[in-house]
């Protein structure tokens, strides 16, 4: 077990870097309730002083200045793509020592990370994944686009098959000021119009819409999505399984019907050829949301639930994700003028531990609140002995330990959503039993011998005390360690007392 040293400039020469990583993103320090925002970079270098060690660098701005935060021989944990990193050092800087927590996790060179140095009241928040993980324009602002779609979402404007050009004519996808209570911004609406008394339901999707017959429920009118068509315009990658799909939405009626409902699909898939309504049956599918019919009213944020179970037998990976929104859920169905207002999407990942144990039983106190425990153990703590339960399909449990110059033990078993932005790091202090008096047991045998005697009297000849238990040593408890402790002794003895 390696054991952690201060953090110095001077180690620099003892943590020559075989390789380095740099991470750039968005920080936001916190300093006493006042936050301030900006870019920084963190690195991690290996080290060549010790198997999976690591310096982590970081340059933060404050008041002014860059302040430089240096932890050495910091040990990493990695599970299921996920690596993570967590430490606490005093760390010498221009502004005096600061005793640094630290707790990064990294994914496909993205780094988040949480900083604080309680000391000075300052907490930091470093993020580089951005909206990697979120579905593009999510909160619909972005129409860059010149036939008045949102970005990365496409209606009949962009819709191919031999019917496109009447479709998209008459079926509208446009830009909304109607938003959500205490929103600003915008929407996207999505309206339905009749054709020779045949409803065209208003869709949107991030795959690409197919208008192929004249017949409403024909599967020749679908939205599909297929990796293979060469162009990311109507692919949409997926990084991780989310765990719930948040979205905000409205739903209003041309003609009012309570039997007639808006739909959302979201499906999860390797990413091959798939389309809505489906022709035919698809076993390429990884996940679906569970739900998707929205009733009529003002604007209201759903969350649903990813169902991935019902999906296992497919075996299929969730490289992609498709998303579809309609005016009904039922093709050629509703009424002209139905209207689906949709904005500010999210998928959610979840990152929680929801019971943490020491060989097989809850450790004392477990609340899921609470990060920094406290435990005794004669030994050098297994790894192994400590098992959690953790909440999120993409969530990773990593386990960590490193002993401290003074003996004890610091286990770091952590908890990290698929995105990274929802995590737990939790500190376990392991330390020794505190040291029980046996007076007499000078060779600390754990037992009152004759023995004892002789090694106590050669000690007062010598004044030699390495060896012995000291504290053992003084018999009669006065303080010091004289020929009275050798007559309680063999009094002790004598009176097997």
């Amino acid at each position: 077990m390696k054991k952690k040293v201060l953090s110095i400039c001077m180690a620099m020469t003892a943590a020559l870097a075989l390789n380095a990583m740099d991470y750039t993103g968005t920080i936001q320090v916190t300093q006493n309730g006042q936050t301030s925002t900006g870019t920084a970079t963190f690195t991690v270098l290996d080290q060549e002083n010790g198997d999976n060690l690591h310096t982590i660098e970081m340059h933060v701005p404050l008041m002014g200045n860059d302040l430089i935060l240096r932890l050495f021989d910091v040990s990493s944990s990695s599970s299921s793509r996920i690596t993570t990193y967590s430490a606490e050092r005093n760390v010498t800087t221009d502004m005096g020592s600061m005793n640094t927590i630290v707790f990064a996790r990294v994914i496909d060179g993205l780094m988040t990370a949480n900083v604080a140095i309680p000391n000075q009241g300052i907490t930091i928040w470093f993020n580089t994944v951005g909206d990697h993980f979120q579905l593009p324009n999510s909160n619909m602002e972005a129409w860059t686009a010149s036939n008045g779609e949102p970005d990365r979402w496409h209606g009949f404007k962009t819709a191919g098959g031999s019917f496109a050009g009447t479709s998209a004519a008459l079926v509208k996808l446009e830009q909304s000021n109607d938003v959500r209570q205490g929103a600003t911004g915008h929407s996207a609406v999505m309206t339905a119009n009749s054709i020779m008394s045949i409803v065209a339901n208003g869709t949107m999707t991030n795959g690409r819409l197919m208008a192929g017959s004249m017949s409403a429920t024909s599967t020749l009118n679908h939205a599909e999505m297929d990796k293979s068509n060469g162009t990311d315009e109507f692919y949409m990658p997926l990084y991780a399984k989310p765990d719930k799909f948040n979205v905000w939405l409205k739903y209003t009626q041309g003609t009012a019907n309570a039997n007639n409902k808006a739909s959302v699909s979201v499906k999860t898939f390797d990413g091959t050829y798939y389309q809505e309504p489906t022709d035919q049956e698809y076993t390429n599918l990884s996940g679906s949301i569970v739900g998707g019919q929205i009733t009529a009213g003002d604007w209201k944020q759903y969350s649903f639930p990813f169902d991935y179970d019902s999906y296992a037998a497919n075996g299929a990976a969730s490289e992609a994700i498709f998303v579809t929104f309609s005016t009904n859920g039922n093709p050629g169905q509703g009424s002209k003028n139905d209207a689906l207002y949709v904005d500010d999407m999210e998928l959610v990942y979840l990152g929680n531990m929801t019971d943490l144990r020491y060989q097989g039983t809850t450790i004392n106190g477990w609340n899921p609140a609470v990060t920094t425990y406290a435990m005794e153990m004669a030994g050098e703590p297994n790894l192994d002995d400590f098992t959690a339960d953790i909440e999120g399909v993409s969530a990773v449990l990593t386990k960590s330990m490193e002993q401290n110059q003074d003996g004890s033990y610091r286990i770091a078993i952590s908890v990290v959503a698929g995105d990274l932005q929802q995590a737990a790091c939790y500190i376990i202090n392991v330390t020794k039993p505190a040291a029980q008096k046996i007076p007499g047991d000078v060779d600390d045998n754990g037992s009152v011998e004759i023995a004892d005697v002789s090694v106590l009297i050669d000690v007062l000849l010598s004044g030699n005390y390495e060896g012995i238990n000291v504290l053992n040593a003084d018999v009669d408890g006065n303080g010091e360690i004289g020929i009275s402790d050798v007559s309680a002794l063999i009094d002790i003895l004598l009176q097997g007392n």
